[in-house]
């Protein structure tokens, strides 16, 4: 059944259906992050990589084996590989970083 419009015009399919975007401003000095959130998601997906020591994902894998989005683990990743915990492999895969004997 077709829904209608505020003209009570019909609308055939949800292609139809414009959205307007919202601003949502944050109160001076508030961050729009959850620090505590994501240094404890850090935390966790740097265990995994050292519990499981031949673990290489690619970024894709990565997302969905850890639960992070993809953006947010594109930049977790990198963090870690310029902090020296990972690596990235010539394939652009991430695996944990052996420490130099």
């Amino acid at each position: 059944m077709p829904q209608s419009r505020p003209s009570g015009a019909p609308v055939q399919s949800l292609d139809e259906i414009k959205g307007r975007p919202i601003a949502m401003a944050l109160p001076a000095g508030h961050e729009r992050r959850d620090w505590v959130r994501r240094d404890a998601i850090v935390r966790r997906i740097t265990a995994e990589f050292h519990e499981l020591p031949g673990l290489v994902l690619s970024l894709k894998q990565a997302s969905r084996f850890l639960g992070v989005d993809e953006d947010a683990c594109a930049r977790i990743l990198a963090g870690l590989t310029k902090a020296g915990i990972l690596r990235q492999t010539d394939a652009q895969n991430y695996a944990r970083r052996e420490p130099s004997h």
